[in-house]
């Protein structure tokens, strides 16, 4: 028999704790994969915070959740990095608009099979009410897009990597742009 801090365990006992502790252990250093369900509920948090923060004109909270070396490609083919996403969303925020109205929703969610990639395609729309500075009257700009994003998980949790904006249609006062 082995002695242990004065403790008598026979070495059938001693291979049995050895296994268990080992079982315990692996369990805890093999991360859960979570469920697209989860994934997609995160995910809309994160939307919906976005969408919040667009009508505020934050910038700071609608980059909330993107990756340092973000990339997107605009409906137009051209691509563009976090510094020009930043650039372009403080342009937007500059215009003279009087209330603006967002919302983007998630239609499908693909999660990868180890759980630390997810491509989300979703449906956003914008309407913006502006005054116009030459007659006084108000114009209604309506923005509708089909966007892919791809988000992956980091140990600053999910962030938002790639971005294909592939449909974006815009009217004026039901007007096509």
């Amino acid at each position: 028999m082995m002695y242990y801090s004065s403790l008598k365990i026979s070495p059938l006992r001693t291979s049995f704790l050895k296994t268990a502790l080992m079982l315990s252990l692996s369990t805890i250093a093999i991360p859960a994969i979570a469920s697209a369900a989860d994934v997609q509920k995160t995910l809309q948090g994160y939307y919906a915070a976005r969408d919040t923060a667009f009508v505020s004109k934050n910038v700071e909270i609608v980059l909330a959740h993107y990756a340092p070396d973000f990339t997107g490609i605009s409906d137009a083919g051209k691509s563009h990095d976090l510094k020009e996403e930043r650039a372009d969303y403080l342009k937007t925020f500059a215009l003279p608009a009087k209330s603006a109205i967002t919302q983007s929703t998630i239609e499908k969610l693909a999660l990868g099979k180890s759980g630390t990639e997810a491509v989300a395609t979703l449906h956003k729309h914008a309407i913006l009410l502006f005054s116009d500075p030459q007659t006084g009257r108000n114009s209604v700009l309506v923005l509708d897009g089909r966007v892919q994003d791809t988000w992956t998980k980091r140990p600053a949790g999910w962030q938002l990597t790639h971005e294909v904006s592939s449909v974006i249609t815009a009217t004026m006062n039901g007007k096509p742009l």
